[in-house]
């Protein structure tokens, strides 16, 4: 009852961990101590770097003073990286937007998203914040993860839980064996009715002499018959190999990112299937989260029909040998000049090459047409970039 209640005026991480009925049997994984997980923190600081590393173009003079000079203490960079983060692991991230009285853009503030909430009890929701107290909607630049309500991001911790647990139970399963280099449990069988002190006795000498990594390799010297059977299974019998990729898997279905980027060894190394995979990761994963910075910056930093632009051209760059075909169809079909295709390969322009040309089998009179001249036919023109 008291949950119920909580929820349904206030939305924020407290009233939905701190009231958790998950059963702690298994290592508990949080948005907190996610990134101690490696698939997970290659996921979240792969896509976080890669949202911050794009160049952002906005045609709002002010906001993109803002976007690319957030504060005194943060670059843009940095508070993209950083805030992608926070959406990533914890569902919401949040920057208080600066103004000053005549409501130009000042600063961007970003705040720990485990210290602010959302007071939705009455006619007008407003933010609850350690830091800078109640804000209105417009003074919050509040990003999302994927949510039923919409309104407060979900984490992706929280709601997978399940997967990510498993994950920690294999960290945890291998770190005790290799803690007793990575040995099976044994039981030693004596042929005769031994008593209780001379049992412990001889499991003390044991675990004295066999058990911890430096003692790896020294040989079991038995007596009196006594013989050595194995009761649990190595770290090869386990599957745990298999069970990892497994869980690498699961951390690249919930995050999007293929998983060649989180270090599954295998297929997909060839080229063409390196350039596929590139463009799943921009089209099936980023492109996401570049909506959700859009969206968020047109609603409070700009105006709806502002123009907001991430580059996403050097994530999805083809090879040499498909730019070069590219260019050179663009270029004999007249739709780009030679030095336009330099450009696009960061040459500089040569003298007379400024003026589009067709093809020999696209012009007209039998040679290269220059639509620059007034000849018709130019013989012998060179079609190189």
């Amino acid at each position: 009852m008291l949950r119920r209640l909580l929820n349904q005026w206030l939305v924020g991480p407290w009233s939905s961990t701190i009231l958790s009925d998950a059963p702690r049997s298994v290592p508990y994984v949080t948005a907190a101590t996610a990134l101690r997980y490696t698939p997970v923190y290659r996921a979240v600081t792969l896509i976080a770097g890669d949202i911050a590393r794009m160049e952002l173009e906005v045609s709002s003079p002010g906001a993109a003073s803002l976007l690319a000079s957030p504060s005194t203490i943060m670059n843009a960079f940095d508070l993209k990286r950083a805030m992608t983060m926070q959406v990533l692991l914890y569902g919401n991230a949040f920057a208080a937007i600066n103004r000053t009285r005549g409501g130009e853009l000042l600063e961007l503030i970003m705040l720990d998203a485990e210290t602010v909430q959302l007071d939705v009890s009455g006619a007008r929701p407003f933010y609850k914040t350690k830091a800078y107290g109640d804000l209105e909607l417009e003074q919050m630049f509040h990003l999302r993860a994927p949510s039923t309500s919409g309104i407060w991001g979900q984490s992706p911790i929280d709601l997978c839980r399940t997967s990510l647990q498993i994950m920690a139970a294999q960290e945890q399963m291998a770190l005790k064996a290799y803690e007793n280099a990575g040995n099976p449990k044994i039981a030693i069988v004596h042929p005769s009715k031994l008593s209780g002190e001379a049992m412990q006795r001889i499991e003390r000498d044991y675990v004295e002499r066999h058990s911890g990594s430096l003692n790896a390799g020294r040989p079991l010297v038995l007596m009196e018959g006594a013989k050595v059977e194995r009761i649990s299974s190595t770290l090869d019998d386990t599957g745990l190999e298999k069970a990892r990729g497994y869980s690498i898997e699961d951390v690249s279905r919930i995050y999007g990112v293929p998983s060649l980027y989180l270090g599954m060894a295998g297929g997909g190394n060839a080229y063409g299937s390196l350039e596929w995979t590139g463009r799943q990761y921009v089209d099936g994963c980023l492109r996401t989260w570049i909506s959700a910075w859009t969206s968020e910056i047109k609603a409070k930093l700009t105006g709806p029909t502002e123009t907001v632009l991430f580059d996403v051209d050097d994530l999805q760059r083809p090879g040499m040998a498909e730019t070069m075909a590219a260019l050179r169809t663009a270029v004999e079909a007249g739709f780009m000049t030679r030095n336009e295709a330099r450009e696009e390969l960061d040459l500089p322009p040569l003298p007379g090459l400024d003026e589009p040309t067709l093809a020999l089998n696209v012009g007209t009179g039998g040679g290269q047409t220059n639509l620059g001249d007034d000849t018709s036919a130019q013989e012998g023109t060179p079609n190189d970039f």
